[in-house]
């Protein structure tokens, strides 16, 4: 009974503290002017409600000490003594650096105490006091509180302010606050936490779209340094089982929340530089990478760890260090592949240190990108972005084009085969195991639709870098100028592509045995595959500012594109309507928007049209030209014109 009784006693400070909290900054923001000592004064009033929840958890639950109740009041005091000391005088908090800083780390420390009390009363004890108390529910629900709270209470409801909720709330279902809870919990949490850390990436790439200022910047550069920071918590909790990584991201992030509600950087227009797009594209691919890698661990370790039967358990001595997920575990699909096992199994694959840490690096980030749950989470947040660029686009066929692209990526991670057993791009060969016969019908299939279609029925479809490079934001990284040199180099990965598939064909038809790396059997297909789409695809995806969008079919080291764009050469074509129009131009502005630079100008001028074998299709050069002079010709165009002539 006194326990139940000391429970509701605890779980009512925490509300009522919590609420004193939201009324003192809620005033403070709508004040806006306040004076200095009020503000110093209202400090120590934060400061005395976390003091006496660390006091209360103390002495109640650890049976410590009185004496530590005057110590810790002195300090929370420190403040209001100091309002004594300063000159009384009228300022606006949120262009006081100090000010506002002071606030975001007092109101931090008070929500750390409160969730040291509620660790204090009912857990989890299972590490030191600080992790504890970051690491509960009643912590997450604080988190959760502030989010919707200051997003309820600020007065232009943006996209900077629905950012700064999101940033606050996908913390509160990070998988570390519910730890004690059975793994259930903790999986769906981390589900939860992924779609909303996804939707408040979606917002910083807005956010660096359109808002220009330093403000803008400052918001989608750091919220994508603390979206990395935590991830990469996750990342070590998954595989490591440690707490702190997750726990000083969680408790920094906060701090950083709270000093951008409660401050007002200057929201002045900066320069477009490089830099700022630059640095926030690889902070949000690191990002990416590590959320991509700790759910995948995670969901794949707990999934199987709850629907693997005990038989196999037995088998498998170390959960972590599972390959695949069997057919009995519903998630499967989802998490097919342990990428911690798959980097690890190459650590001492040789008895050379430098391969094996090469070998360790690309099985890590290979096995990330190509798990269906990483597939799925760049989907989403790329296929926002293709919408926002429908939204934008005025040409019809360009429109049309963008809603392709949006269905592409669904049907091609989970119904196309593609051309290899393993998981490229997510589920491929997951459904129809790839065998010579699947291989060569999904060659086939390629290959018809490109004849039909153009090159732009793969490399601006189905394949990813229609999500990562087709969109709105990946516009401004168009590149300025190439070079003849890819024209010819192209072909050289063409060939090793065509070795690649024959040594394929010749392992399935036992004509020759591939070798082994370690105990890995080194199949040439999955090899050239995984090489080529999951670790150089994304070396320059991350370095898009340096080589610009659609470096891949630009510079031709994806084989396999080029093969697709012989195919550009049957009926694709984009056409002039009126070549007269393309010879007085004087804007050249198909040439200028085209991500492969190919001489469109030319090549209409020339022959009334350009169907080179590098053009992906992507039809910005129709949505540039200024006269509209410009149409995308493939089999529906034969069809339509067919179908008026009768």
């Amino acid at each position: 009974m006194e326990l139940n009784l000391l429970s509701y006693v605890v779980i009512t400070y925490i509300v009522l503290m919590m609420a004193i909290n939201f009324a003192i900054l809620g005033y403070i923001l709508r004040k806006e002017y306040i004076n200095r000592r009020a503000v110093l004064f209202f400090t120590s009033i934060i400061l005395y409600m976390g003091v006496e929840s660390i006091s209360l958890g103390y002495i109640i639950f650890y049976h410590g000490s009185l004496f530590i109740e005057p110590l810790v009041l002195f300090l929370a005091s420190i403040p209001l003594i100091f309002s004594a000391l300063v000159k009384s005088e009228v300022v606006r908090v949120k262009t006081s650096n100090s000010l506002s800083l002071l606030l975001s780390f007092s109101v931090v420390f008070d929500e750390i105490a409160m969730g040291y009390l509620y660790a204090s009363a009912f857990g989890p004890h299972m590490f030191n006091p600080f992790i504890d108390a970051v690491s509960n529910i009643a912590f997450g629900i604080m988190m959760v509180a502030d989010g919707i709270y200051f997003l309820l209470i600020s007065r232009v409801k943006d996209i900077i302010e629905f950012s700064l909720a999101t940033f606050a709330i996908s913390m509160a279902f990070l998988p570390s606050i519910f730890i004690e809870l059975p793994k259930i919990a903790e999986f769906i949490a981390s589900l939860i936490s992924t779609v909303i850390m996804i939707i408040n990436i979606v917002t910083l790439y807005l956010i660096e779209i359109r808002r220009v200022t330093f403000q803008g910047q400052l918001i989608s550069l750091s919220l994508a340094f603390f979206d990395f920071f935590m991830m990469l918590g996750l990342s070590t909790f998954a595989s490591l089982n440690d707490m702190w990584t997750i726990t000083i991201s969680i408790a920094s992030s906060m701090v950083w929340y709270f000093l951008l509600v409660l401050h007002e950087f200057p929201n002045r227009r900066i320069e477009t530089k490089l830099r700022y797009p630059f640095v926030f594209l690889v902070l949000v691919n690191l990002a990416e990478l590590t959320m991509g890698f700790g759910e995948s661990v995670l969901g794949f370790n707990i999934t199987n760890s709850l629907f693997v039967t005990s038989m196999k358990k037995m088998m498998m001595s170390n959960m972590h260090m599972m390959m695949r997920s069997p057919f009995s575990n519903p998630f499967w699909w989802l998490f097919p592949i342990n990428p911690l096992a798959m980097g690890l199994m190459f650590i001492h694959a040789t008895h050379n240190v430098l391969i094996n840490s090469i070998l360790t690096s690309y099985m890590f980030v290979m096995a990330t990108t190509m798990s269906p749950f990483y597939v799925i989470m760049m989907g989403a947040e790329m296929s926002y972005l293709v919408y926002e660029r429908y939204k934008h686009a005025k040409n019809l066929g360009v429109k049309r084009w963008a809603l392709v692209i949006l269905l592409g990526i669904p049907i091609f991670v989970i119904l196309i085969p593609y051309y290899t057993n393993f998981y490229i791009f997510g589920m491929s060969g997951m459904i129809f195991p790839v065998t010579l016969l699947p291989f060569i019908i999904s060659l086939l299939a390629v290959m018809i639709a490109s004849t039909l279609f153009g090159r732009r029925a793969y490399c601006n479809t189905v394949c990813m870098s229609a999500h990562m490079w087709t969109n709105i934001f990946y516009d401004q990284f168009k590149p300025k100028k190439t070079s003849k040199i890819w024209d010819y180099t192209r072909w050289i990965f063409v060939v090793i592509m065509v070795i690649a598939f024959s040594a394929y064909i010749a392992m399935e038809l036992k004509l020759w045995i591939p070798p082994k790396i370690g105990m890995t059997t080194l199949d040439p297909l999955n090899f050239y595959g995984m090489f080529t789409l999951n670790y150089i695809w994304w070396i320059f995806y991350f370095l898009t500012p340096v080589f610009g969008t659609y470096s891949c079919a630009r510079q031709g080291w994806c084989g396999f594109g080029t093969f697709t764009g012989i195919f550009n050469k049957v009926l694709f074509r984009v056409k002039a309507k009126d070549v007269e129009t393309c010879k007085v131009c004087q804007t050249k502005a198909c040439e200028s928007v085209c991500p492969i630079k190919i001489p469109i100008s030319r090549d209409v001028i020339e022959k009334g049209y350009t169907n080179r074998i590098s053009c992906v299709g992507c039809g910005d050069c129709v949505e540039a030209c200024p006269y509209d002079n410009l149409e995308i010709i493939d089999i529906t165009s034969y069809l339509h014109r067919k179908k008026v002539n009768i």
